[in-house]
């Protein structure tokens, strides 16, 4: 049985989206993966998530609960189709990390993540472009005739459709879900999937997958990877046994059926198993040092700490997958309790896991659920009960206008009335060949892809939001000389300025970053992204006169925003002036956006405490500014 409903529980305000094109986020790079020469990932058409914050208020989400006569699932249909909850009804086991909240923090792809459930990382290397944004749902007919869920979206920067649907068979105590990817382009593209599963951390749990070996970047080395022996070093697969972050990728061998599972001391756990499309597993667990503890605390205030257990379509989370043109790549995986395992020796526990799958999930079984699940995913759906966003239903109009095969079948509909404002303006470049104007002191709107790119070159008279836009599509195409051509077209603009100090930091030019991002603020000055992105380029130029009237001319409620507050505490030991850098440290962080991995706190208390060794302990920054991941 599906139903709709809604989840009420502390939550923070996602904010509305960042107005300026992502220029900075880069990815793992693509062209090794594919036969013929491409840049590497560059921008995106998607707008960051950043204005989110951490005051925590019962708020409502959009949830679909998918039952059986054993298992409840709850998916988070606003917030990327996330796999809340899963009870075993039999045992009333809860058997993912539900997160207390739903607090963003800087992670993803477009920086609002959120830990806990079940996630579906799609298309591009880290957390999906979808995790804080809703998808489309609808309940579907399954193979026993049951209801079943199905879930898709179009993906702007590969250009392909993905589907989900769901299945929980009655009498069976696993969720099963197959996951689909069509490659309607007529060149190969750089595909990427990674499931990525919370489960809790559990006191001596164990994680354990058919391998005899496994692989570690070695994050203090830069990345290199550590060969490891499972059998020999048995503590790495103990998560409360590691002190720090780290990621274990595990080396299952071809014959072997691809699986990954946690089990606690008492040998009752977990257990996630693929077909054999998709190979890669991994662990990740935060360590148990303090600093991972407060990534902890940070992602799930009041909850429990998690690890994750993932399952991915390459071997390692940084490594593509060529998909070749007009390919459609399906493939099944299943999710459920687990128990009576040994957790030592390592070759035991391996083996009774096996026999366990063996028992609850035969490989002929698993072969004919993934037939029928296969057959019932191409079916239309019964009802559409959730929306996602237009961008699909515009890319089917643009196909059409250009009498290029379609984007999807009836199986993943996306209805015109799902154009709303945000595609709006494209549509109209569309039906009318231009962009509508608009005020140089106003937002250009959404950004789009390569594909736009003859439509705005052929606008006739271009505006100075063609010519914005028609620099971020050459910038996405690696053609950095004509996205600063066509910026520098229509100076002054604060919308251009700003992305030509992104294009000249990243290309070394840091003292005309500088002076460009305070161009950009002049001339849109309560614009609050370029506020932040003006304290980071004059703190790396280390242009400290202009760091000082810039702060000081800001008004006085941009002063209190946290990358203004940092920037005031270094430009504070820059002039020697500790009593003030230090004072930055007394109330709790505030920086919301600080980033996975990001140094600047902590390397602020360094430099502190090496002038003055009585402040404190250089490698221990107070609790609460503790982000380090190495």
């Amino acid at each position: 049985m599906l139903t709709l409903s809604w989840l009420e529980i502390p939550s923070a305000d996602l904010g509305s989206e960042n107005p300026h094109a992502s220029l900075k986020q880069s990815f793992a790079p693509v062209a090794q993966y594919l036969d013929e020469e491409v840049p590497s990932d560059r921008g995106m058409p998607y707008r960051l998530q950043d204005e989110y914050d951490r005051t925590l208020k019962l708020r409502k989400h959009r949830v679909a609960v998918l039952e059986s006569d054993r298992l409840v699932a709850t998916f988070l249909l606003d917030l990327g189709g996330r796999l809340w909850s899963l009870i075993h009804k039999p045992t009333g086991r809860e058997l993912l990390h539900v997160n207390p909240v739903f607090q963003p923090a800087n992670f993803a792809i477009r920086n609002a993540w959120f830990s806990g459930g079940i996630e579906w990382n799609i298309g591009i290397f880290g957390h999906c472009v979808f995790t804080c944004s809703p998808v489309f749902s609808a309940i579907t007919v399954a193979p026993d005739g049951t209801q079943g869920l199905r879930i898709w979206e179009y993906e702007r920067l590969r250009g392909v459709v993905w589907q989900l649907d769901f299945w929980a068979p009655e009498g069976s105590d696993f969720l099963y879900w197959a996951p689909r990817i069509t490659n309607t382009h007529e060149r190969t593209i750089p595909m990427y999937w990674w499931t990525c599963i919370a489960v809790n951390e559990e006191p001596e749990g164990r994680v354990i997958a058919p391998a005899m070996s496994a692989i570690e970047p070695n994050h203090s080395a830069g990345g290199a990877l550590s060969v490891l022996d499972l059998v020999e070093e048995q503590d790495l697969t103990f998560p409360q046994r590691r002190d720090l972050p780290h990621d274990t990728y595990f080396k299952i061998a071809e014959k072997e059926r691809p699986w990954i599972a946690q089990v606690n001391q008492d040998g009752v756990g977990v257990v996630h198993v693929s077909t054999s499309f998709l190979p890669g597993r991994k662990q990740w667990v935060w360590g148990m040092e303090r600093s991972g503890r407060r990534w902890q605390d940070w992602l799930n205030p009041g909850g429990a700490p998690y690890i994750e257990i993932q399952g991915g379509l390459a071997y390692k989370q940084s490594d593509y997958v060529p998909m070749p043109a007009g390919a459609t790549w399906s493939w099944l995986e299943a999710f459920g309790p687990i128990s009576g395992v040994a957790t030592t020796p390592w070759e035991t526990a391996v083996d009774q896991l096996k026999c366990k799958l063996e028992s609850h999930l035969p490989p002929a079984q698993f072969e004919d659920a993934k037939i029928a699940l296969f057959s019932a995913a191409l079916e239309p759906p019964e009802a559409v009960n959730h929306m996602g966003s237009g961008w699909g239903a515009l890319e089917c109009e643009r196909r059409a206008k250009l009498s290029l095969c379609p984007l999807s079948g009836h199986e993943t509909p996306f209805p015109a009335s799902t154009i709303g404002d945000s595609e709006g303006a494209w549509q109209h470049l569309l039906n009318t060949g231009a962009l509508p104007e608009l005020d140089p002191s106003q937002p250009p709107g959404d950004y789009v892809g390569p594909e736009w790119r003859e439509f705005l070159d052929a606008t006739a008279s271009k505006s100075w939001r063609t010519w914005l836009h028609l620099g971020v599509v050459y910038f996405q195409e690696g053609r950095q000389d004509l996205a600063r051509e066509a910026w520098e077209r229509i100076l002054p603009n604060g919308w251009a300025y700003r992305n030509l100090a992104i294009l000249d930091s990243m290309e070394g030019r840091i003292v005309d970053a500088s002076k460009k991002i305070l161009d950009a603020h002049r001339l849109l000055p309560f614009e609050p992204h370029i506020v932040d992105e003006a304290c980071q380029l004059l703190g790396i130029a280390s242009d400290f006169t202009a760091f000082e009237q810039f702060i000081g001319g800001l008004p006085r409620e941009m002063r209190y925003r946290p990358r203004v507050r940092l920037a005031d505490a270094l430009l504070a030991f820059h002039k020697h002036d500790l009593s003030r850098a230090v004072a930055y440290f007394d109330p709790p962080c505030d920086l919301i956006d600080i980033r996975e991995a990001e140094t600047t706190i902590s390397e602020l208390w360094r430099n502190i405490c090496q002038v003055d060794p009585a402040i404190g302990d250089p490698m221990r920054p107070p609790p609460s500014y503790d982000f380090r991941m190495k």
